[in-house]
């Protein structure tokens, strides 16, 4: 194999790009790994990249900085926060310390999440991990993930603006042709082009399938360090109020949800100078406070829909809700210096039969091959997975160790075998387990609320610690040797983590 194209540049399409240079390029020297993405580069790339067709600005940065905003701008493509997983923060870790590091730096980590109703009653706390599997949670915007590992990638090894117009299948190599008429013809094809990505058409099982409404909106915004203690400072006057005592909270009403995210003990410390932080704890691109709302809505608002248009319903359906709550919706979209708001209706794909070309030239990953409801809280997680599984297997498959050489076409089928059996059953699982937690977001009549409610409660006090090794305790690498030696790998993770060194 001499040639590789990732379609995205995405978290799953840098880090599929990381791993082959980490596992594969060592082996076989002039093997040529690119990626090709759709959207302009982010404002700290120089618009000067060789690779991309705008030409220069002068007024982007050259790269960030910890007190520039550089998320802010590519919000709308990037969408808003997210909850990096145990499971995906190992595999970043084993991919590079420093994105690691980059990340750990950029986050709030937690090992609970706190469960509440609309009143403010704490039903009790969740695990989102800990000791048990070598991290928390880490809440992070997902640009800031982006930005950590798109520096990672090698600029001449990536070109943007590269609308795809379709990929096909050949007999020697797939083709890509682009919107502006070029094409180019790879060994092998990564397809991380997402849920409305042009590679699925190229595998006839599944191009039919379209991504679907799910009936759910996810709205919400992060705020700045001046809101935030303002918001703060105003609820103090209030009575009954109990700030949460976990960094994100979970607030389930009867016909909506609302997460918060909000560490009081990071505005305890040192207020800010001129927005730079005297504290170097909080020197990181970080909001202060962020909140998300998700409830049926038909028709469903675009990504483009701005906030103020939606903002009067999300009030709507919080009335009556905790007062921090209200505030937080009340203070978003006023224009705070650091502040992000986001309008995303959740579109999710049914179960594609294939993931991978009959020729084994052609492979899905990440949101392309299975786009996860944001209730699973494993999205960006199992598209790294994928990355790493992807890497592990090409390392063991085409570095020949002895024994007669296979030709580059078994190679390829055996790969997107190997990779079908240890990804489909995993992401599926967790696709159906994120739907039902998706439908205690929908609206419910008093007794579906009493139940759900009930529920929560047992699960908060008699849950086992071991109760989300499912999703925390997968191991790509222990899996990944299981299927090299003929075994059936586990789609469930089970058990402590061993924690290597860092």
């Amino acid at each position: 194999m001499k040639s590789i194209a990732i379609i995205g540049a995405g978290v799953g399409g840098c880090t599929t790009y990381l791993f082959l240079k980490k596992h594969l390029s060592p082996h076989i020297t002039d093997l040529e790994i690119h990626i090709y993405e759709s959207y302009p580069p982010p404002p700290y790339l120089s618009r000067s990249h060789p690779k991309s067709p705008s030409g220069p600005l002068d007024d982007i940065e050259e790269r960030p900085n910890l007190h520039s905003n550089p998320t802010t701008n590519v919000t709308t493509a990037l969408g808003g926060g997210l909850g990096l997983s145990p499971n995906g923060i190992r595999v970043l870790k084993a991919l590079d310390p420093e994105i690691y590091a980059r990340i750990k730096a950029s986050s709030y980590e937690t090992d609970t999440f706190g469960l509440q109703i609309s009143s403010g009653r704490m039903l009790g706390s969740f695990p989102a991990g800990g000791k048990r599997y070598g991290n928390g949670t880490m809440i992070i915007m997902r640009a800031a993930l982006h930005d950590a590992v798109l520096e990672k990638v090698d600029q001449k090894d990536i070109s943007f603006e590269r609308k795809v117009k379709s990929v096909v299948d050949g007999v020697e190599k797939a083709k890509i042709e682009f919107e502006n008429g070029e094409t180019v013809e790879a060994d092998f094809v990564v397809g991380a082009d997402g849920v409305w990505g042009k590679t699925r058409q190229a595998i006839p099982e599944s191009a039919a399938l379209k991504a679907e409404y799910d009936g759910l909106v996810g709205i919400g915004a992060f705020l700045d360090e001046r809101t935030t203690r303002n918001i703060l400072a105003e609820l103090k006057h209030k009575k009954n109020v109990v700030l949460p005592k976990s960094v994100m909270t979970m607030t389930f009403g009867p016909s909506a949800f609302f997460g918060t995210v909000l560490d009081v003990s990071r505005l305890e410390k040192a207020p800010s100078k001129d927005g730079i932080p005297e504290n170097k704890d909080l020197d990181r691109e970080l909001p202060f406070a962020g909140w998300w709302s998700t409830f049926p809505m038909d028709p469903p608002p675009t990504s483009k829909t701005p906030f103020s248009d939606v903002k009067g319903k999300v009030l709507a359906n919080h009335k009556g809700w905790t007062p921090l709550i209200t505030a937080l919706i009340e203070n978003s979209g006023v224009g705070g210096s650091g502040e992000v708001t986001h309008v995303l209706p959740r579109w999710i794909t049914p179960n594609l039969p294939k993931w991978t070309s009959d020729s084994g030239r052609i492979l899905l990953a990440g949101d392309a091959a299975h786009c996860m409801p944001p209730d699973s809280g494993q999205g960006v997680s199992c598209a790294v997975e994928d990355a790493m599984t992807i890497g592990l297997l090409c390392e063991a498959i085409f570095v020949v160790k002895g024994g007669e050489e296979a030709t580059n076409q078994d190679k390829l089928k055996k790969l997107c075998d190997l990779y079908t059996k240890l990804r489909k059953p995993r992401c599926e699982y967790i696709v159906a387990e994120a739907r039902k937690r998706g439908d205690m977001k929908r609206e419910l009549n008093v007794v579906e609320q009493t139940i759900r409610n009930v529920v929560m409660w047992a699960m908060c006090k008699i849950m086992p610690e071991s109760m989300m090794d499912a999703f925390y305790s997968y191991d790509v690498e222990t899996e990944v040797k299981k299927a090299l030696n003929g075994e059936t790998p586990a789609f469930k993770g089970k058990g402590k983590v061993v924690v290597k060194d860092e």
